[in-house]
């Protein structure tokens, strides 16, 4: 059965002859066999539909891992976890561990992998891409599933991973709020209202400082529980999240009145979800302040949050540009790699459309760290 005839199933059998948007997103992206991110059609690079940072060259996995070394040797760990959650093709993770091999070798062979990836075709590129370092790589498919078998000690960290968590939609009306659902026309699909379900009622309650009529919001209720599975995860360390979004009061501002959802299919962005069901891929900009207030009620205090251009040179990202005499812009590496460090820290694109978020857990140091040490480089904390 496709993807789409799943969803029409359900819609049909549904008492509401409608489904909530969130569902709609949950069957487009995770429907077991012909669902975004588990069929195998490729998803990241040239071949696919979209870049990622990870994708644009190996300099930023290694400007990272610069930065994980750093909060390994802070926790004095015996045998620390680097531990990945969505990694599509596993060239991030990989190119980590490359450079980590370089910069931490005394830590290199006692290193645990854990990796968490819901999608079986990016299970086995992960697989493929991290065989030649010859590590122990302990796969699950979710983070409930690794957090009931793991008590880790270490850094998680992810790249997009949150933005394609299913997400309910609300728009303000003249009635108040009202929940996205999704039904049929004919043989399309439509958008209909319910009322909002008692979790998402308290959330736009939180949110709606205001906010005029018509303005749609996206709201992810699972943050809650990812950081309840993520305490249980990891013992004591860090959480490293890298996406694009804003705190609260940015996110839902009046300027984005339509909400931040977004769907990419061949390198071409759209905003209709309702079209190639199942072959696009469907996101939405991540709400950072429910990410630290989540993470605050399990035990998990904000390090930093910044920019992404901030963080990358603030971490050293700007030393390892190369200097050269080359000419040809085609087979230069290094104008390669000195290109691909503009674009990853240019603050009218991927520098400053993703933000990085650090929190910490258990007994180690919140301080210290090379990226939280603004004056070195001109800048305002």
């Amino acid at each position: 059965m496709t993807t789409i005839s799943r969803i029409y199933k359900e819609i049909e059998s549904h008492p509401e002859g409608a489904i909530p948007f969130v569902r709609f997103m949950e069957l487009a992206l995770y429907d077991e066999s012909e669902g975004y991110y588990t069929n195998s059609r490729p998803k990241i690079g040239k071949e696919g539909d979209f870049f990622t940072s990870a994708s644009v060259h190996p300099v930023f996995a290694e400007t990272l891992a610069d930065a994980v070394a750093e909060m390994w040797d802070a926790g004095k760990w015996r045998s620390p976890a680097l531990i990945e959650i969505g990694g599509g093709t596993g060239a991030l993770c990989s190119g980590m561990l490359a450079r980590l091999q370089e910069s931490s070798p005394h830590l290199f062979d006692s290193i645990q992998v854990v990796l968490i990836e819901a999608s079986p075709y990016h299970r086995e590129l992960q697989k493929q891409a991290l065989s030649k370092w010859g590590l122990p790589v302990r796969t699950y498919q979710s983070l409930e599933q690794a957090a009931a078998s793991e008590s880790l000690q270490g850094v998680v960290f992810s790249n997009e991973w949150l933005d394609a968590f299913p997400v309910h939609i609300a728009e303000k009306t003249q009635k108040g709020w009202q929940e996205v659902w999704v039904t049929k026309n004919g043989d399309q699909l439509a958008e209909c209202y319910r009322d909002p379900i008692p979790p998402l009622a308290r959330y736009l309650t939180e949110i709606d400082n205001g906010l005029p009529i018509g303005m749609r919001v996206e709201a992810n209720l699972g943050i809650e529980e990812t950081f309840a599975q993520l305490s249980r995860l990891l013992r004591s360390g860090y959480v490293m999240t890298i996406d694009y979004g804003d705190l609260q009061e940015e996110l839902y501002h009046p300027s984005r009145k339509r909400g931040t959802l977004m769907c990419y299919r061949r390198h071409q962005a759209d905003d209709n979800p309702y079209e190639h069901v199942g072959d696009k891929d469907i996101t939405a900009h991540v709400n950072f302040s429910a990410l630290i207030r989540a993470g605050e009620r399990e035990g998990f205090q904000k390090v930093t949050y910044m920019r992404q251009d901030q963080f990358l040179i603030r971490s050293g990202i700007l030393e390892k540009a190369v200097n050269h005499t080359d000419r040809d812009p085609f087979t230069s590496q290094a104008m390669k790699r000195n290109r691909a460090i503009q674009q990853l820290i240019y603050p009218g694109g991927l520098g400053g459309m993703f933000r990085v978020l650090v929190q910490a857990k258990g007994e180690v140091t919140s301080h210290g760290f090379r990226f939280q040490t603004a004056e070195k480089y001109g800048e305002k904390r």
